[in-house]
């Protein structure tokens, strides 16, 4: 999503009051991991609540707090599990594409989260004190390109892979065009997919791709779907191509990330067998169609 002559700072200002938007950079949404590291489940939800957190001072080389009462709102963190979570931040290298202004593109890398400090206690006024890298402030100060994604979606995320493609796709959710190609490699940088995980493509398929569109289009505002591209035998491409859900189907994501996680694998893997079998019916009864053309 995007704006002329508007930048993500604009829209970071527009969006601080409103509880379920967090407002992504588009270089943040396409970052890539550098030598095969990527971020846990855990620390990618940390990442996105500490933008939250930061608000319209985000580009600011500053220091900034969140309680750990706000971080365990929805989201339980032992201290233990903050700590490395915030280890995690600050030593996870990313990669990211950028333009100059005089539209040279460059690659700018560096970690996270330059430094922090957690309070060693459980009590009220306990916090975590943060100060994003130099890395992370020019992309979003220089960003004129961002994705409105919502907190509540992030937080219901079971797998990193869904994660990684929600913000991806969710850049691209509201633009004019519908579909884009991905080089094999590149998406499984986009996604954060070791480059010792899942080698074979259908491993790749079935363990992440499709595992993440599933719950992609159980909880997000948009349908998502793929195709793979091949050279020969081999599959060096994916296209992925998205839809904005009619009213009824985005109310259903809603009330989904209203409900308790316990049963959510259950209803979206029932949702699907309900669509397989609708689709079975469908092509016997063109079978039965035909054969009764065919007869006549």
């Amino acid at each position: 999503m995007s704006k002329k002559n508007s930048k993500t700072t604009d829209a970071i200002e527009r969006y601080a009051k409103v509880a379920d938007a967090i407002v992504e950079a588009g270089e943040v949404s396409d970052w890539r991991f550098s030598h095969g590291s990527s971020l846990s489940l855990r620390g990618a939800k940390t990442l996105h609540l500490l933008i939250q957190a930061a608000g319209v001072r985000i580009t600011d080389d500053v220091e900034h707090r969140i309680s750990y009462a706000e971080l365990n709102k929805t989201y339980h963190l032992t201290l233990k599990e903050l700590e490395a979570v915030v280890d995690e931040l600050h030593t996870t290298i990313l990669k990211l594409k950028l333009t100059r202004e005089d539209g040279r593109s460059y690659t700018k890398s560096g970690v996270i989260i330059a430094d922090a400090e957690r309070d060693a206690d459980t009590t009220a006024k306990a916090e975590l004190r943060y100060r994003f890298s130099a890395t992370m402030r020019k992309a979003i100060s220089d960003s004129s390109h961002w994705a409105v994604i919502s907190r509540k979606a992030v937080l219901a995320f079971n797998s990193k892979f869904s994660l990684r493609l929600y913000s991806l796709i969710s850049l691209r959710a509201n633009l004019r065009k519908t579909s884009e190609v991905f080089l094999l490699e590149d998406l499984r940088e986009i996604m954060g997919v070791g480059s010792t995980h899942y080698k074979e493509w259908a491993n790749f398929r079935q363990r992440c791709l499709d595992s993440a569109i599933a719950e992609l289009n159980q909880l997000a505002g948009f349908n998502v779907g793929y195709r793979a591209l091949k050279t020969g035998r081999s599959v060096k491409a994916v296209e992925l191509f998205w839809g904005i859900k009619g009213q009824a189907e985005r109310i259903e994501a809603l009330k989904e990330l209203e409900r308790s996680s316990v049963g959510r694998k259950a209803r979206r893997e029932g949702s699907v067998e309900l669509i397989s079998q609708a689709e079975q019916i469908e092509r016997h009864e063109i079978a039965q169609l035909l054969s009764g053309l065919s007869e006549h």
